[in-house]
């Protein structure tokens, strides 16, 4: 008998709950409905104690009840996702209780709000264990159309295929110039496509950053210094604007990060630093609330909590304001993505960044390094295709597997080397190949070893690993295992790039690409990484969820090693509760359980029985995070007699709803 105790201590009273055991069944089919365990029948029985005086001050702050609330208290491999309960307390930050309507309603005090969720479903918050919205922050058409007027930065939007965009963008710029002072920034975006198919499909042809010349681009701008970007990390700008970055980062090939485009004399820009460091060094208070916005937008979409690596020192900066603030509508791990070239190579640096580990606030925490830089690269032990055409798949995405991270005696071998061997965790980074797999482990094992770190404290540390684009071999997987390593896996690296990694490799080469059957099968808990900007385009987390880990399906239709898919029961898990793991948050983060912070999400239909298409068109019509509403739509916010809120509401996206 397994028991789950809980201790509460509340003025003058105290509650205890207590399950039985919950097993699940084997696992079945990956779509089958509910699952084999479905409906569990064990529901928590808060007890109840003190007078009515000491209730009325002990009492929970929020109450919701009358739903169907998926606990997700059972993190196994199995389908059985645990307790569903009737209703749940809430009291400061975090959950008091769970239980039925009765139990939970007693416990009602005179200034309890109550919320009848009129049998909606509500579970935990979803937790993306990879992503950058401080990087998506300055491609959100809504925010920068709020935040940045004319006389601040001259912004637009550019829409359609990149022929269309093509077309356009002398029009556009035109246009911004005429509205731009002198030595003012012109800032325009470029969108991909509603779930990014221009880069993913070769029929739209070259991106729009590659139908651009440079030449006409100064010849249009010489008194505005312009930034040309896509909504992922594409960069383009004219000479003026090099002029300016210059000023403040005079060294060459700074990137921050991947997505740069070579400009002259060896300098590469990436809007990971350009936009936040360069055209909005001067506008702080603007930079501050687009970022506000941006993780306001993820709330809107169900999230609650993601990693993500923190590319510029002004990324620290505002979350931090925001965290001290209490402005932050999602929880954030960070992971240092800075110049580890030149500063990794000192000691001192490394062992500062390995005793911030886990450190900071439950808004705002450190998490741990790369190690090194342009870890994007990585490398494939299988050989391309001797009869590989490229051009119907979008084969040039490809060529990321030719060029590996971690190569022995390579600078970032020797960097992530130190850094581990420091007592560093290995965190938020990109992994694409199964030979840089097999390096990292390598470097893990051998660099642990010189610095006496044992396999306890290996496994203590959850190094992780992000992507999963061509990784980890079935002969990985239990290596993978026995360090307690925690993989990743991105939605959309897989959704746009499986048709050319199986057309280059072979179609049974999908087998390795994110394959997060065999890692359930090895008990091994993986989370959920979208790493692509949302709030312009269809694309939802909970799409990318369905299409990609639940479905195996990319750009093209097809499905990719479709045995390699996980039930909605499992899927759930990989996007609540096991992402806490990842986060080594498990002990207060992806289950609803009394005393773990209350991070919960009411959805507008239930996730367990609809049909299996109709999940991508699940809506979030309520996101709270820590106790506080951070999303609420205005149907609902009229219905329970509150303020409608959130960056979607404001903006209209959601008002429909």
């Amino acid at each position: 008998m397994r028991k789950y105790v809980c201790a509460l201590l509340v003025s003058l009273g105290m509650f205890w709950i207590g399950t039985g055991e919950m097993r699940g069944q084997a696992l079945p089919h990956p779509h089958s409905p509910g699952g084999a365990t479905w409906p569990p029948q064990v529901v928590w029985p808060p007890q109840r104690i003190g007078t009515a005086e000491t209730r009325g001050q002990s009492a929970p702050e929020m109450i919701v009840f009358n739903g169907k609330i998926l606990t997700m208290n059972n993190d196994d491999f199995t389908t059985n996702i645990g307790t569903v309960a009737q209703a749940m307390a809430i009291r400061g930050d975090k959950i008091l209780a769970v239980g039925t309507n009765a139990q939970i309603r007693a416990q009602a005090g005179p200034n309890t709000k109550q919320i009848d969720l009129g049998g909606r479903t509500v579970m935990p918050g979803l937790i993306v264990v990879h992503d950058h919205p401080y990087d998506w922050g300055d491609s959100n058409p809504y925010s920068l159309k709020r935040v940045l007027k004319d006389d601040i930065v001259v912004h637009r939007y550019v829409r359609g295929n990149p022929a269309e965009q093509e077309k356009a963008f002398p029009g556009v710029l035109q246009e911004a110039v005429s509205k731009a002072k002198p030595g003012e920034w012109i800032h325009i975006v470029f969108s991909l496509g509603e779930r990014y198919e221009y880069p993913s499909d070769p029929k739209w042809g070259p991106d729009i950053l590659s139908r651009i010349s440079r030449d006409t681009l100064n010849q249009m701008t010489p008194n505005n210094p312009v930034l040309l970007q896509n909504v992922m990390t594409g960069t383009m700008t004219n000479e003026v604007a090099l002029a300016e970055a210059r000023k403040i980062y005079p060294f060459p090939n700074l990137t921050g990060g991947g997505g740069t485009r070579a400009n002259t004399e060896g300098l590469e820009q990436a809007h990971r630093w350009f936009f936040h460091e360069i055209v909005m060094r001067d506008h702080y208070k603007e930079l501050r609330e687009l970022q506000r916005l941006e993780l306001s937008w993820m709330a809107g979409y169900g999230v609650t909590a993601f990693s993500g690596s923190a590319f510029t020192p002004s990324h620290i900066k505002v979350y931090s304001d925001l965290d001290r603030s209490g402005q932050m509508a999602v929880r954030s791990q960070w992971g240092w993505n800075w110049r580890e070239s030149d500063l990794f190579n000192d000691d001192y640096v490394v062992n500062f960044a390995a005793w911030m580990t886990d450190m900071g606030s439950d808004y705002f925490f450190f998490g741990g390094a790369r190690g090194g830089e342009n870890t994007g690269r990585s490398c494939s032990s299988l050989p391309i295709r001797a009869d590989y055409d490229p051009k119907p798949t979008g084969g040039p995405s490809v060529r990321s597997l030719n060029v590996c991270a971690w190569t022995p005696g390579s600078p970032n071998h020797r960097l992530l080397w130190n850094f581990i061997r420091n007592g560093g965790a290995f965190r938020t980074t990109h992994s694409l190949g199964d030979r840089d797999v097999d390096y990292l482990l390598e470097i893990i094992e051998r660099a642990s070893a010189e610095g006496g770190i044992t396999l306890e404290e290996i496994r203590a540390k959850r190094h992780s690993f992000d992507h999963l684009e061509f990784n980890p071999r079935p002969d990985q997987i239990p290596i993978i295992k026995k360090f307690g390593m925690a993989p990743g896996g991105s939605t959309m690296h897989f959704w746009e790039n499986a048709p050319s990694r199986a057309a280059a490799y072979g179609p049974e080469s999908a087998q390795q690409m994110m394959p997060k059957m065999s890692l359930v099968r090895a008990e091994i808990k993986s989370g959920f990484e979208i790493d692509r900007a949302f709030p312009t385009t269809q694309l939802t987390p909970i799409w990318a969820l369905w299409e990609t880990i639940m479905n195996r399906r990319a750009w093209d239709g097809k499905a990719y090693a479709p045995n390699q898919g996980l039930s909605r029961e499992l899927a759930m898990k990989v996007a609540t509760t096991w992402g806490s793991w990842y986060l080594k948050k498990e002990d207060a983060l992806g289950s609803l359980e009394p005393g773990k912070l209350a991070d919960f999400i009411v959805l507008d239909r239930d996730w367990l029985t609809i049909p299996l298409d109709d999940i991508p068109n699940i809506r979030v019509f309520m996101a709270v995070v820590g106790g506080k509403t951070k999303h609420l739509v205005p149907s609902l916010a009229r219905q329970w007699g509150m303020q409608s809120t959130g960056a979607q509401v404001e903006d209209g996206a959601a008002g429909q709803w």
